[in-house]
Parts: C-alpha cells; sequence; structure tokens
C-alpha cells in the first residue's frame, strides 16, 4: 500500500504526461480545469493534492477516468515524455503555418 506522499507522486507522474499526450500546456490544462498553472505545476511535481471536485475535472480534461490517475503501470520515463512534448510543439508550429498559408490563399 502506497503512502500519501508516494500517492501525490504517482497523481502527478500521470497527470503530466497524460497532459503531454494531448500537447496541453500546463496553462491551458488549468484553464480547462479552472485551476491555476501553479496548481497544475504543484500537482505534477508531487507538492500538493485536489479534491475529488477538481480531481473529476482534471480527469475529464485529460479523457481518462480518475483511478487511472493513480496507476503506476502505464509511466514513461521522463525522456520519453519530453520527446512526445517536442513532436506536440512542433506539430502545433506546422498546423499553425498550415492555417495562415490557407487563409492567404483564400483572400
Amino acid at each position: 500500500m502506497k503512502n500519501g506522499q508516494e500517492l501525490q507522486k504517482v497523481l502527478g507522474t500521470n497527470i503530466k504526461i497524460k497532459r503531454k499526450r494531448m500537447c496541453l500546456s500546463q496553462e491551458k490544462l488549468g484553464e480547462i480545469v479552472d485551476v491555476s498553472r501553479n496548481c497544475i505545476s504543484d500537482l505534477e511535481a508531487g507538492n500538493n493534492f485536489i479534491g475529488s471536485e477538481v480531481l473529476a475535472r482534471l480527469a475529464n480534461a485529460l479523457e481518462t477516468e480518475v483511478y487511472e490517475l493513480f496507476k503506476t503501470d502505464d509511466v514513461l520515463p521522463d525522456k520519453a515524455t519530453d520527446v512526445l512534448l517536442k513532436y506536440c510543439e512542433e506539430i502545433k508550429k506546422i498546423a499553425e503555418k498550415t492555417k495562415k498559408d490557407y487563409l492567404r490563399k483564400m483572400k
């Protein structure tokens, strides 16, 4: 059985992984869940815990179930998560450029 501190770390790691897989910034996730970016940062670092209402909104925003946020079998190493984030950022840039080019052609 895990103690409270271990659960906070597992929760934080899973939030970070799922957020990055969805190409969301901490700020954007905070907006969706209606908490501050600092709250998301503290959660991901395992330095904070949240109530059930915010936890439910967070799971919903991350398109997962609450219990999934406490699982330890889906944790990727930080390097793999960082690689995913890098690709997400590149895809966003390409999408923005494509959108601008399309709009320019439409004028």
